[in-house]
């Protein structure tokens, strides 16, 4: 599996990190997990195909993860793709009625939406077997776990589900959007956040960090350092167009 994290930032604007956007590949099979703004330009800038790009599962959905949405499948629809597909969590079915209405692309585009369960079972998407974790932030949300190659956090505050959601993974992608001494209940510091990882015990082989703030950008050597502590998995902070590479 590649992984190409395509954004790494916030819903504040940066030089730097976009908004989230990760994907996936396996058996050329191209996976997007969220669709923040400029994400489908990054797809560019990385080398991937966005004709390629059918599907996209959705964490939950705040704008910063869901705003190329109708950038990507009209780019799609425009060069004669006009099949796409959203998967998230409840709400998924209303908050695409509301974006594809835009350019009249909910009568242009063959969407097919699956909204998942509140609390859902396991489900396969193309080659992964796709496991959930409720998340704890603002909007109701997933973590999602993908094999045992790659868990992915979404937005939220640190919790045991989604540690236990990540035991075992070769890889943690997890927010830690706030440095140490941010008084927040949504989002991970990396004090909180490597905690939990302790308190729960998780055996991950590698933790990366996104969706960063911009102050919190300028402290990344600061915010592996402190999740280190905590944890024997190699820790690092990503930036926009990192690949890694499972498997």
């Amino acid at each position: 599996m590649r992984v190409t994290l395509l954004g790494t930032g916030s819903a504040l604007p940066s030089a730097n990190r976009l908004q989230a956007g990760i994907h996936l590949e396996r058996n050329d099979h191209h996976l997007l997990v969220d669709c923040g703004s400029g994400v489908t330009h990054r797809l560019a800038q990385a080398g991937i195909d966005h004709r390629d790009v059918d599907t996209v599962l959705l964490t939950h959905h705040h704008l910063d993860h869901v705003a190329d949405l109708t950038t990507l499948a009209k780019a799609r629809w425009l060069e004669g793709h006009p099949s796409f597909t959203v998967v998230g969590p409840p709400g998924t079915q209303e908050i695409c009625e509301r974006l594809f209405g835009i350019d009249d692309l909910d009568t242009r585009i063959d969407l097919k939406i699956t909204e998942l369960d509140a609390d859902p079972a396991a489900f396969d998407l193309g080659p992964y077997r796709v496991s959930t974790a409720q998340t704890k932030h603002s909007k109701p949300g997933f973590a999602y776990r993908f094999d045992d190659a790659l868990t992915i956090s979404g937005d939220t505050a640190p919790t045991q589900a989604v540690a236990a959601l990540a035991d075992g993974s070769n890889v943690l992608v997890h927010e830690c959007a706030y440095p140490d001494g941010t008084d927040t209940e949504t989002h991970s510091t990396p004090s909180a956040l490597g905690r939990t990882l302790a308190d729960v015990d998780v055996d991950v082989g590698r933790v990366l960090l996104t969706h960063l703030f911009p102050e919190t950008g300028v402290q990344t050597e600061e915010l592996a350092e402190t999740v280190s502590q905590y944890t024997d998995a190699a820790v690092d902070v990503v930036s926009d167009g990192d690949e890694v590479t499972i498997g």
